[in-house]
């Protein structure tokens, strides 16, 4: 605020209803340009010398929750609407607001009202589309998709929300002819790309995959996710291990959703693995060194916890790791690529666990090799993989079009022998459910010799 506002307001008389205006058009081009302290002061003061000024409690309302405070936010919206009922804008941000507060219905009625005063409003009915497929009101969710095309059909957003509605639906060709139009409207869309792949894939696909993927690249040539996708569909250059870039794109973008997606699949594998970590150490003690590799968002952490003095979690998505951050019960949360931080902590820990993160290795023998370094003498690996259909394959592992690995039962035999550890355990099991049917998973227990009695005072 300038001096000849602050005059403005010291004076006796106040700011006149132009200079409240102006404050106002300030406070939203500061706003619009990210300098929220500024403009958070300017809405205070237009409403601390009018209180009922709409706009300001609307633009509040709007910073609150670009700051992540959507409780606030709801309250200084419905404070605005309170007093402009027939405010469409605010209606639509209140919906925004509430979807964000997990508050869905309330927000399918927020977003209604604003198409009912601005039945133009493309945002608001694509909006409504969006919310309405996620609590499974699927053809309301197809009416408003296609609504916000008929009023903007180059909108390649409307089309994407389209094909997502039709989705749920099981309507698969309609589906793809919808995310092509996306790709069409906007050929660098990375969720249609990404949308489109999972269906190839759940439809074995794989000549269409591979032209997607192949598409994809010639208009991102950079993009690590097509590049990945691009040999597991094709079969060709297919990488030893996932790139990490890739990796930790693809956990970033899941993260603050992650826990409910895998809800969803049935998922199984912590549980899986706190089973055989109970058969292979017994009673829990709470003294023990204890790795979570690739620990995700912390769902093996309660199960792991007591059995440790320190239980230390490793992935390399900051976004993972921060959502086991507010999980809690880590003594220490790491981004770090996993086989490196293995290498640089030699005879460390008593129990290495890792749910589901293997799939993401072709060649397990580099990070098998850290594990044993990492492991003290007599110390425990325990993970899950995705089990190999195909006795064909002679290599060990392959690249599915999911993108994710599968490793046969020789292989692994084989990989952890070389590496020094001893298999104990390798069964059959169904870490989660996909397209409605059961993973083919393994669950794999081995450890690490023991020294013997006077080894340690060998020369």
């Amino acid at each position: 605020m300038n001096r000849k506002q602050r005059r403005a307001l010291a004076s006796g008389t106040g700011p006149s209803a132009e200079q409240l205006a102006a404050w106002l058009q300030q406070a939203i081009q500061a706003q619009q340009r990210g300098r929220l302290t500024e403009a958070e002061a300017l809405y205070r003061q237009v409403l601390h010398r009018n209180p009922h000024q709409v706009e300001s409690l609307h633009f509040l309302g709007v910073l609150a929750a670009q700051r992540g405070q959507h409780e606030e936010a709801a309250a200084l919206i419905r404070q605005a609407l309170a007093l402009n009922p027939q405010y469409m804008d605010a209606w639509n941000n209140l919906g925004n607001v509430l979807t964000a507060l997990e508050r869905p219905e309330e927000a399918v009625d927020a977003y209604r009202q604003t198409v009912k005063l601005a039945p133009g409003h493309v945002g608001a009915y694509g909006n409504l589309g969006v919310i309405l497929t996620q609590i499974g009101r699927i053809e309301e969710a197809i009416a408003a998709c296609r609504q916000a095309i008929a009023l903007a059909p180059m909108l390649a957003e409307s089309h994407f929300n389209l094909g997502t509605a039709l989705l749920a639906q099981g309507d698969h060709a309609e589906t793809i002819a919808a995310y092509q139009e996306t790709l069409r409207l906007q050929p660098d869309h990375a969720r249609a790309y990404r949308a489109l792949s999972l269906l190839f894939y759940k439809l074995n696909r794989r000549e269409d995959a591979t032209a997607l993927f192949q598409n994809w690249l010639e208009h991102n040539p950079d993009d690590v996710a097509a590049r990945h996708m691009l040999a597991a569909s094709s079969g060709c250059d297919i990488p030893g291990r996932a790139a990490d870039d890739y990796v930790q794109t693809v956990f970033d973008e899941m993260a603050e959703n992650f826990d409910q997606h895998l809800h969803r699949l049935s998922y199984r594998a912590p549980e899986l693995i706190a089973e055989a970590v109970a058969v292979a150490l017994a009673t829990p003690a709470g003294t023990l060194e204890v790795l979570d590799a690739g620990c995700g968002t912390g769902l093996c952490g309660p199960l792991l916890r007591p059995y440790a003095r320190q239980l230390i979690g490793v992935d390399l998505s900051p976004g993972m790791v921060e959502k086991a951050r507010e999980r809690g019960g880590y003594n220490e949360l790491v981004v770090a690529e996993l086989t490196e931080f293995l290498a640089e902590r030699p005879t460390t820990y008593h129990l290495i666990v890792s749910a589901d993160t293997l799939v993401y290795f072709g060649d397990l023998q580099p990070v098998f090799t850290a594990a044993a370094h990492a492991l003290l003498p007599g110390g425990w690996l325990v993970f899950t993989v995705e089990g190999i259909a195909d006795p064909e394959i002679t290599t060990g592992f392959t690249l599915t079009l999911s993108g994710r690995y599968q490793h046969s039962e020789a292989y692994l035999r084989q990989t952890l022998a070389q590496a020094g550890l001893t298999l104990t355990t390798l069964d059959q099991v169904t870490p989660r459910m996909e397209s409605n049917q059961p993973v083919a998973g393994l669950l794999v227990v081995a450890h690490k010799p023991a020294l013997e009695p006077n080894q340690e005072n060998c020369p």
